[in-house]
């Protein structure tokens, strides 16, 4: 059976359990109930990969029976202390309960149907989600078992009601000093909806009464948790410390594993990490009851750190980079949706275009959750450069499960923007077509790219300095996203002064990166006279960068408009030496420039307004 079919199967058998829950909580008899298990019993076994033409009806009414026995003495009444009305099974000789009048043995028994492994506990799921509100609060909650109370609360929040799920652990949990480690998954389901309804001051108060609980399994759980809390707050003394405590109450729980190479790939011990992950994996290799192999696969994807390892480790965690990460898992894969319009527009196609009008409007709004929802109910939104331009965007906003997580999934979404690109300007052979800048549907895709070489120019330089050509030479010659400057001093590091001195040409009194890559490049082709013109051109318009190449140790000037670069200001320096200064002093241009005399500018007298200030 494949996956898809497993996953078919699983569905199938959870419709048939809560169809089930339903009809037992409304009192159907036994052999109502096993009459109708015919009707269910068919698409079971299709899903199973029976054909029907092999679904005799004595086969049918067989499986039907032994079915409705096994999910009839699962279900838990509520009327009876949440106990099942098992219904005996007949012994061998005893009628069959099928009503046919043949023998057990002969009839219903003769059929060998593995058990479908329905417990008390899955069905107490079903039966608790299926119960009206008020008949929560009347729950005998340490008479049920708390594994089952935490999988209908993870339901309900899966589902947007955390609310809801809160209200029935909390009630759980006044009962901490009876409860004991079954407890767990219900203290770590609590916890979650405590995140999904933004109350930081409960989720605290809760993992103290945790830390505090007489049962050390919960106790270090509490403990475990606080770990997680410093450590994603940067306090790694605390982080430690808590670690520590909850050791010394579990040292042999297998979850501290995770938790310790986390914290060091969070404080950027990833060496470190690497080693405990290949002492734990050896550890629990050695466990003679449970198979830890998910678990050491986790390890080593946690202390590798490359982006595979990265993103197979976030469906492990919750939230909403977590959701978006599946959805852009499961996207088909490229297809081209555009058309181009007068030979140099691109745009979406009518189904295409609909869908951006859409999700421009929750982007306006600011909604990241029906963003979200919005992206797994649209397959088609990944084939929108617009829509994954934005979501390249969002990626670094939202909150990360894991460290380098959201980097790891935002490279995953530029990836699949470039290969998007070459699908559809090849299809439309318009690869070496300008794509001009003044059309607003060209921009997400020009944007898109111009993220793509920014996130890989240092591990990808051969294809990043060919896209930046591209852009910069075909696509949007124009340069209104500002590739130029970088491609310019890109060009003189390879060795290709005369490329570089060509654009800088196309760009006269430009920005003063612009303008220092001309010198360098100018420089670096041995062209010293036109050099120096354009040495003193580029000092006497941008003073400042000039003077913060020869800084001996700057610090970083504060910025009046945090993600802007003030033209002409301390800031724009800054920038420019922490970007090219390696490339200055390589090239040897530096040390030429420092031996040439620059003009220098006057300085402008005070006005006999600014005179009078300074007197106050």
């Amino acid at each position: 059976m494949s996956a898809l079919d497993q996953l078919d199967w699983q569905d199938t058998l959870d419709i048939i359990c809560r169809s089930s829950a339903r009809q037992i909580l409304e009192g159907i008899s036994f052999a109502e109930f096993r009459l109708r298990m015919e009707g269910m019993v068919p698409r079971l076994l299709t899903v199973g990969g029976m054909p029907k033409k092999q679904q005799s009806p004595e086969m049918l009414c067989s499986i039907a029976t032994l079915m409705a026995l096994e999910i009839w003495n699962a279900t838990p009444i509520p009327e009876n202390r949440f106990r099942p009305r098992k219904q005996a099974r007949p012994e061998r000789n005893a009628p069959c309960l099928c009503g046919s009048g043949k023998k057990f043995k002969q009839c219903c028994a003769a059929v060998n149907t593995p058990e479908l492994g329905i417990s008390e506990e899955l069905m107490l799921t079903q039966v608790l989600d299926l119960m009206p509100a008020k008949k929560l609060a009347e729950l005998p909650l340490l008479e049920l078992h708390p594994e089952s109370l935490a999988l209908v609360a993870g339901q309900w929040i899966d589902e947007g009601q955390p609310k809801k799920a809160v209200s029935l652990l909390e009630k759980l949990f006044v009962h901490v000093d009876q409860l004991d480690g079954r407890a767990e998954l219900a203290a770590d389901t609590l916890l979650n909806a405590y995140l999904e309804i933004n109350a930081p001051r409960k989720k605290q108060k809760f993992i103290d009464t945790l830390k505090a609980a007489p049962d050390k399994a919960l106790a270090s759980a509490g403990w475990q948790r606080q770990t997680t809390m410093h450590s994603d707050r940067g306090d790694y003394a605390d982080a430690w410390s808590a670690f520590r405590e909850a050791q010394r109450l579990t040292p042999n729980e297998p979850a501290l594993s995770h938790l310790e190479v986390l914290v060091l790939v969070s404080e950027g011990s990833r060496a470190e990490a690497q080693a405990r992950a290949k002492f734990w994996a050896a550890r629990l290799s050695r466990d003679p009851e449970y198979d830890h192999s998910d678990l050491i696969r986790l390890l080593h994807d946690l202390a590798d750190g490359g982006d595979a390892s990265l993103l197979r480790t976030l469906p492990l965690g919750r939230g909403p980079l977590t959701d978006l990460a599946e959805i852009v898992a499961h996207w088909p894969e490229p297809a081209s949706h555009y058309q181009l319009s007068g030979g140099d527009e691109l745009n979406p196609k009518k189904d295409l275009a609909k869908l951006e009008l859409d999700w421009m409007d929750l982007v306006e709004e600011g909604d990241f959750e029906s963003a979200i929802l919005f992206l797994g109910e649209e397959p088609l939104a990944g084939q929108s450069f617009r829509i994954l331009r934005d979501v390249s965007e969002m990626v670094g906003a939202l909150p990360e499960n894991l460290p380098g997580s959201a980097d790891a999934l935002g490279r995953q979404v530029l990836e699949r923007g470039e290969a998007l690109r070459r699908l559809v300007l090849g299809r439309l052979k318009a690869l070496k077509k300008e794509l001009p800048w003044g059309f607003l549907d060209n921009r997400p895709l020009l944007t898109l790219v111009s993220y793509y070489i920014q996130e890989f120019a240092e591990t990808r330089p051969a294809e990043t300095l060919d896209l930046m050509r591209w852009s910069v030479n075909i696509a949007n010659p124009t340069d209104n996203i500002g590739l130029r400057q970088d491609l310019i001093h890109t060009l003189v590091a390879t060795g290709q002064a005369d490329e570089a001195i060509a654009i800088a040409a196309r760009y006269p009194n430009d920005f003063a990166s612009t303008e220092y890559g001309r010198v360098l490049a100018l420089f670096a082709g041995g062209r010293l006279d036109e050099a120096e013109t354009a040495l003193k051109q580029a000092a006497e318009k941008s003073p400042k960068v000039w003077k913060m190449l020869h800084a001996a140790n700057p610090k970083r000037p504060a910025s009046k408009n945090p993600g802007y670069i003030t033209i002409g200001g301390n800031d724009e320096a800054y920038e420019y030496r922490q970007n090219h200064l390696d490339l200055w002093r390589l090239t040897g241009a530096l040390k030429w420039g420092a031996g040439i005399k620059l003009p220098v500018k006057p300085k402008a007298k005070p006005s006999p307004d600014e005179r009078l200030d300074s007197l106050f």
